[in-house]
């Protein structure tokens, strides 16, 4: 272990780099980075929490040692394994009584140190040491946790809506993009340094990320007859709605008024038809307090590579506006509506002006 001294000279330096990044992967990686240099451990790893179904899942998000920091979860691609923590015992026991837990490893001693947090920091991270760390670099450790949760809550607060506690249109358009982007590469070896595991080329999979947009039918009688208070009721439990439908792994955002996003990760296309028509059919069967029935419209498109992100959000809209304007309380999909002929095809873009 490093003296006190050069130990509180490497916290600062990490904190410098952390306090400059905004990219939650990156932040991520230069936190279990920080780590390992602050207690020169074998092994850091940070795993991330999710409840589900009524049970507190985990996976690994990124990690570092020897052979170098491997980001597994990027927020475009993560992990499709997660674990239970009563699957391991001292997991689960260092995330109910939020204490640390020791165990002995092959290296030496495997540390289980919690997160405490909420929000998108909510995790743990298991360290693979030499020795227990004394309580002055344990303090240290603390202190780097805690100011890497902080400035995830400011991440988390400057990109969700404050009515829906969904991502916002900024958080939006900077994840399209992100998902364009990483669709966009040609092969493997222009991946992004900590990129793993590595994405398999978008020509050789039969499945695509989808945009779908999400439309409150007939929203303005419900502000006309019952007040915007209670609109925002609607909006409100109408996200809660999502938040229980969609997989975690999905990205759900407020688009803007009474209109809602879902980027799925990728499915085949009946597949995503499905998924939003249950969600349709959750929403119209749920009783609304004082408004009753509410339902919704739906157009989805697929995400392809060298799309731009305009494009693929006009198609989903397309879609829209075909549901609305054919009975509303529906899904339509943008390539169902071109091979139908219900929707005109995209026009070639010409230009005649010469540039040189």
């Amino acid at each position: 272990m490093t003296s006190t001294n050069a130990a509180f000279t490497t916290l600062l330096e990490h904190l410098r780099r952390l306090t400059g990044e905004r990219r939650r992967p990156r932040l991520e990686a230069l936190l279990v980075e920080a780590i390992r240099d602050l207690l020169q451990a074998q092994r850091v790893a940070y795993y991330k929490l999710q409840q589900a179904d009524d049970e507190t899942m985990f996976w690994l998000a990124v990690e570092t040692g020897e052979q170098g920091t491997r980001v597994l979860d990027d927020g475009i691609n993560s992990p499709e394994r997660l674990t239970p923590i009563q699957s391991r015992a001292e997991v689960a026991a260092c995330i109910l009584t939020d204490i640390p837990q020791q165990l002995s490893s092959a290296s030496g001693i495997l540390l289980v140190h919690p997160m405490a947090g909420s929000g998108s920091a909510n995790g743990f991270i298991e360290l693979d040491l030499n020795a227990i760390p004394d309580e002055q670099h344990l303090q240290l450790l603390t202190a780097l946790l805690t100011t890497f949760r902080n400035i995830m809550g400011l991440l988390d607060y400057s990109e969700v809506d404050t009515l829906t506690g969904l991502f916002n249109r900024k958080t939006f358009d900077e994840h399209l993009m992100n998902i364009v982007a990483s669709l966009n590469l040609v092969d493997d070896s222009q991946l992004p340094p900590n990129r793993s595991p590595k994405r398999r080329l978008a020509h050789n999979e039969p499945t695509s990320h989808w945009l779908a947009v999400l439309d409150i039918d007939h929203f303005k009688r419900i502000n006309d007859n019952f007040g915007h208070l209670i609109g925002d009721e609607v909006l409100l439990m109408v996200a809660n709605l999502m938040k229980t439908s969609f997989r975690f792994r999905d990205k759900l955002f407020r688009f803007g008024g009474e209109e809602f996003v879902v980027v799925l990760k990728p499915t085949g296309a009946t597949h995503a038809r499905d998924i939003f028509d249950r969600f349709r059919a959750k929403l119209a069967a749920y009783n609304f307090p004082q408004v009753g029935q509410v339902t919704i419209s739906t157009g989805f498109a697929p995400i392809r590579p060298h799309d731009q992100p305009s494009v693929i959000l006009d198609h989903a809209d397309q879609a829209l506006y075909w549901a609305k304007a054919h009975g509303r309380n529906q899904v339509s999909a943008y390539e169902v509506l071109l091979a139908s002929g219900d929707l005109a095809p995209p026009k070639e873009i010409t230009s005649d002006i010469e540039l040189f």
